[in-house]
């Protein structure tokens, strides 16, 4: 009863961020071993890009598909990439640890928007308290040869508003 208790609690205290899905069809199989200890954050480093350009994008990569597991797009509006439990194609050395959430734009010229960040925050935490995350990453921090976020990511001040979590 405890149990059933707390994850209504937990529910409703945190609630999911609304995620509109996206019907993918993979070129290949994925792998549902993830076993999520970090989240990656990246930006697509251009503007306009539908999930479904993306996917098209990294298949053409040899991958089998989209290989972040969320896109926020300057809107605030949250995309469903992989499943929460499949392996991502996003950080080698990470991607059977690390969800991978991309945001629109390239943040080495431009900032994040009031939406996407509101949308990143409410994300993050989500996937932090469901999953007992701790880790947070740029994409640079695994992957030096990368700028990706690029240079105005704000990380110190998303850890900062995740730092109950931390």
């Amino acid at each position: 009863m405890r149990a059933i208790l707390k994850s209504i609690k937990d529910k409703i205290l945190n609630p999911a961020p609304k995620i509109k899905e996206v019907a993918y069809k993979w070129s290949q199989p994925l792998k549902y071993t993830l076993k999520p200890t970090m989240i990656v954050y990246h930006h697509t480093a251009d503007d306009n890009l539908t999930p479904e350009q993306i996917d098209a994008m990294h298949k053409k990569r040899g991958w089998a598909g989209i290989g972040y597991h969320f896109y926020i797009r300057k809107d605030g509006t949250i995309y469903r990439g992989r499943p929460e439990n499949a392996v991502g194609a996003h950080a080698p050395g990470v991607n059977d640890k690390a969800f991978g959430i991309a945001v629109e734009g390239n943040l080495n010229n431009e900032k994040l928007t009031p939406q996407q960040m509101k949308s990143l925050i409410a994300l993050s935490r989500y996937l932090m308290k469901k999953y007992n995350i701790k880790d947070l990453k740029r994409h640079k921090d695994v992957k030096p040869t990368t700028e990706c976020p690029g240079a105005n990511f704000p990380f110190e001040e998303i850890k900062t508003k995740l730092k109950d979590l931390l």
